[in-house]
């Protein structure tokens, strides 16, 4: 198989109409929720990611503002920065690197809390 990809980019619109919305992703290389998903919704009320106009109707108390870009880790899920749009604002094609060298701490965080579990159980069991 071909090599693992280090980082998609899904897109969740806040597009007024299709036309906007095929008309912002048409030259992107990017994974896209589609327009009449009810998906879009329901990934900006989780994550209180939305624009002004949209408040409203979604319900939501906005904890992030668009453009916003979550990285999220593929293994864990876990989110490993919601600061993304400023990274690439700052760090332009340097942003990739900076998210992986955060993730490699999160995950060598993970590994060391599991092991002091692990620990943890054994003594408890053994005694």
């Amino acid at each position: 198989g071909g090599a693992r990809k280090t980082l998609s980019v899904v897109y969740v619109s806040s597009d007024k109409t299709p036309q906007e919305y095929y008309g912002y992703i048409h030259d992107r290389n990017w994974m896209a929720i589609p327009f009449e998903s009810s998906q879009r919704s329901d990934i900006k009320r989780h994550f209180s990611t939305c624009a002004h106009r949209e408040l409203e109707e979604l319900g939501i108390d906005r904890k992030h503002e668009i453009p916003t870009i979550i990285v999220i880790d593929t293994r864990s899920q876990g989110i490993i920065t919601t600061e993304g749009a400023d990274d690439v604002d700052q760090l332009g094609e340097g942003a990739l690197e900076h998210w992986k060298d955060i993730q490699k701490r999160v995950r060598r965080n993970e590994e060391v809390m599991l092991q002091k579990k692990n620990e943890i159980m054994t003594e408890a069991y053994y005694g």
